[in-house]
């Protein structure tokens, strides 16, 4: 531990990068739901009803009217003139249609260059529509002496009554920020551990490390093990008892089969990282591997993008990153509330990783087995 916090590049990746990088994401999110987005309107009926449907968009906390669209305006300047991400167009002659019972229809037109705003606007707007539709018919059955509360049943003849699991408030804060903290997480813990031998053949340190090991490899693996883990369990605490609670983000599930699964992540991690940095005596190469490795972790965890739905080649990588197999058994602690004997096939999954890490291992020892055993070495050019 103290050789670790003699090095400035190790501080930096556990204390500076962290309270900079995760408290930035954290206010990315901070206002979880989406709320309030600008949009413009163009009424050519201006009757009763198309300005009872404004009322009921004004109402929406979805949205926002910022703008009033006249007919010199041309609708698809106004995304960008008027800074708007969606336009509802209320036809001439709306109200009087709706009287004449002749089917009509409200134009939404969305910006889908950001498709979660494209779908809020438009799941916003069937529900706003479908109201204003059930308040049309139970008004016209009004005069004809039936009660309003009985109508419901011949309007919507059909409910859907849904009940959401995991993250029922839609809040981007609990969606996001727990995941992109964990695979950070795990790349500045596979960072730092893939530098944890060659950075000591670099700095010429090795054979005071040797030394200090009393000649025991296996002493400098596990005592450069717990090293890593108590300052990635710090880590790992910050997250947990710190960003969570300031973020005010959940955990549905029980904490401590969360911290099991992250301890085992992050030992994986770790031991991966030993193996890439015994095998690869330069340092820029291995930091170069460990980096490419872990950036696509993100997306190609199923997080933004369902494993199932991509190519082959990329649903196989995925299948290659441990925060993949991590990441399914988190979301059902974490969100799902589910027993932990639910997540043993994402362990099981954990544990091959293990074995492929101390599997690099074995093959660096044996590559670089003259910088590792440098008593060995030196006994040799003796005799």
């Amino acid at each position: 531990m103290l050789r670790l916090a003699k090095q400035k590049s190790t501080r930096n990746l556990f204390i500076s990068v962290p309270i900079v990088v995760f408290f930035i994401l954290g206010s990315i999110y901070s206002k979880g739901a989406l709320r309030e987005v600008p949009i413009a309107v163009y009424d050519q009926d201006n009757s009763t009803l198309s300005r009872t449907y404004i009322r009921f968009l004004e109402a929406s906390p979805t949205f926002k009217i910022t703008h009033y669209i006249t007919a010199d305006d041309a609708i698809e300047n106004v995304f960008v003139a008027n800074n708007v991400d969606g336009i509802f167009y209320i036809p001439k002659d709306f109200h009087k249609n709706v009287l004449k019972k002749t089917q009509v229809q409200i134009k939404v037109y969305t910006n889908s260059t950001n498709i979660v705003l494209g779908n809020l606007i438009y799941r916003s707007a069937i529900q706003i529509t479908q109201l204003v539709s059930g308040s049309v018919v139970v008004k016209r059955m009004a005069p004809l002496g039936i009660n309003p509360s009985k109508i419901s049943g011949t309007v919507l003849p059909i409910q859907v009554n849904t009940k959401v699991i995991g993250n029922p408030q839609y809040n981007y804060s609990y969606y996001f920020i727990p995941g992109l903290s964990i695979v950070l997480l795990q790349m500045i813990v596979f960072i730092a551990a893939s530098r944890a031998f060659n950075t000591e053949w670099k700095a010429n340190t090795y054979q005071e490390l040797y030394s200090t090991a009393n000649g025991s490899v296996l002493a400098m693996l596990f005592g450069k093990y717990a090293a890593l883990l108590i300052y990635s369990l710090g880590l790992s605490a910050g997250v947990l008892a710190m960003l969570f609670p300031l973020l005010g983000i959940p955990i549905y599930g029980n904490i401590l089969s969360l911290s099991a699964l992250i301890i085992l992540l992050i030992t994986v991690n770790i031991f991966l990282g030993f193996g890439l940095s015994l095998i690869f005596k330069k340092e820029l190469i291995a930091l170069d591997l460990a980096i490419f490795y872990n950036s696509p972790a993100f997306v190609f965890s199923g997080f933004t993008f369902p494993i199932w739905a991509m190519p082959w080649l990329n649903s196989t990588y995925a299948q290659m990153i441990p925060f993949t197999h991590f990441l399914t058994g988190f979301l059902k602690i974490y969100q799902l509330n589910t027993p932990i004997h639910f997540i043993w096939p994402e362990v099981w999954k954990l544990l091959v990783f293990m074995l492929v890490a101390f599997l690099f291992i074995l093959i660096g020892l044996t590559i670089n087995r003259t910088l590792i055993f440098p008593a060995k070495k030196e006994a040799a050019l003796w005799n």
